[in-house]
């Protein structure tokens, strides 16, 4: 039996809709269509272009249908903690508020004193953007919540405009920081944020099929009616994870690199420890069941906003240009904190670089080449730290690394992360977001998990 699907894997920088078609022994991927995303800001405020995504997902449909492929289900994964709201009339209330706003830093700094009492909940990571701090910064501001009747998650968000089908996925709720797969949505927390558990609709495990396309909406894409929008794990990374589960018992260590970096393992329970606290390790749910024990890592967002500034000066360098002047350019051994969360906000980021090292390290990075270098650097340093805190929070050794995402063709960083490690680096797929998408549709549409199947890239 042939299935062709379509992965929407949409990113904090770009979307893309990516075919799977699987006939039973390989899997044959091509992309077909791809679109900017980013914050936009409004009334001091940053939030997502919902219609921009929404337009960009469907115009990934149309593209495959353009080019033959009979579609036989869409999938839609993103990045984690966003939502949206809907309202009683069934119509989004506002824009989905971007998780670098920076009030929500602002509201972190505020109850920084219950950061460990917020982590108990369900062991994820203190950070600015987690929907908890979310949350309290909408109850801060007057948000009335009784107007929604429903908060969903950003790849469920895309998937009710498609189907017009509510639904709660468990690995992009696990980012939230108050779900648990034992417990559901935290109600205390909720209480305080004056929620009511009822505005999460019921959860849908991957690997199923949440509803249909809208016939409306199938022809404007010209789809035959009745188009499948399967569930996939709603979190990017969850997906990307997914390619690595040969089997039940492997629990590999990985590094997801792309805009932001993930880097933890596999495990069958939930750590939530002092230590793990500490170290900044964050539980979130794999699509079996099992828990990602990640970090987070600002990962390849530094440079994409430096290589967005040299664009606008007319240096329109791409990844592969950019890595070979940093191969050759001299940083003087520089690095800095990439966690740090001065990082975090868009704009000026070259001269913030250069400003950091030089006040922290006496250095000057004196061209573009040398500015990457210390970047990629910096960050094989800060995926070193997080190893040793993960050997020390579960008390495991490994003897590789499984790179995954765009940046396994960056030979420079693979090799800094090598020699930091002590490691060898195993570079994995560079779409595997989409394709841990398609496995788990192939899987709602065949009841066959295909993870073994042989992966062919098409161009």
């Amino acid at each position: 039996m042939e299935v062709n699907v379509l992965a929407i894997d949409l990113g904090a920088s770009s979307g893309r809709g990516i075919t799977a078609r699987y006939d039973g022994n390989e899997i044959r991927t091509e992309e077909v269509y791809r679109f900017p995303n980013g914050a936009k800001e409004r009334n001091g405020r940053l939030e997502w272009d919902l219609d921009a995504l929404f337009d960009g997902a469907c115009a990934a449909v149309r593209a495959a249908v353009a080019r033959g492929v009979r579609l036989d289900g869409i999938g839609i994964d993103s990045w984690g903690v966003d939502y949206g709201l809907i309202g009683k009339d069934g119509k989004p209330l506002c824009a989905p508020r971007h998780y670098r706003d920076p009030a929500h830093t602002l509201m972190r700094r505020e109850m920084r004193g219950r950061a460990f009492e917020f982590y108990k909940i369900a062991g994820v990571s203190d950070n600015d953007f987690n929907t908890t701090y979310q949350l309290l910064t909408r109850k801060a501001e007057g948000f009335d919540f009784s107007r929604a009747e429903s908060l969903l998650f950003i790849p469920q968000l895309i998937g009710y405009l498609f189907s017009g089908e509510r639904i709660t996925e468990p690995t992009i709720a696990s980012t939230s920081g108050f779900y648990t797969k034992d417990k559901g949505f935290d109600e205390s927390f909720l209480a305080e944020c004056g929620l009511d558990s009822g505005l999460f609709p019921p959860n849908a495990a991957a690997g199923s099929v949440s509803g249909r396309i809208k016939r409306e909406l199938c022809k404007e894409l010209n789809l035959p009616y009745g188009v499948p929008v399967t569930v996939c794990p709603g979190h990017d990374t969850a997906c990307a994870v997914a390619t690595l589960c040969r089997s039940r018992d492997y629990l590999p260590l990985y590094l997801i690199s792309g805009t932001w970096s993930l880097f933890g393992t596999l495990t069958d329970r939930t750590v939530i420890t002092e230590r793990a606290f500490l170290s900044g390790y964050t539980n979130e749910l794999a699509a079996d069941g099992r828990v990602r024990l990640l970090k987070n890592i600002i990962g390849m967002w530094i440079i994409q906003e430096c290589m967005r500034e040299w664009k606008a000066q007319g240096k329109g360098y791409d990844y592969s240009e950019i890595t070979k002047l940093a191969a050759v350019s001299d940083d003087g051994g520089a690095y800095f904190d990439v966690n740090d969360s001065f990082f975090l906000p868009p704009g000026q980021m070259c001269e913030r670089v250069r400003n950091r090292v030089r006040s922290e390290c006496g250095k000057d990075l004196k061209d573009d080449g040398a500015l990457a270098r210390c970047v990629f650097r910096s960050m094989a340093k800060a995926y070193a730290v997080a190893y040793r805190d993960l050997k020390e929070v579960i008390g495991k050794e490994y003897d590789e690394l499984h790179v995954l995402g765009g940046g396994v063709n960056n030979g420079l960083l693979n090799s800094f992360i090598s020699e930091e490690l002590g490691i060898p680096v195993r570079a994995g797929y560079a779409e595997a977001s989409a394709l841990g998408n398609a496995l788990y549709q192939i899987s709602a549409l065949t009841g066959e998990f295909p993870v073994n199947a042989a992966v062919v890239q098409e161009s």
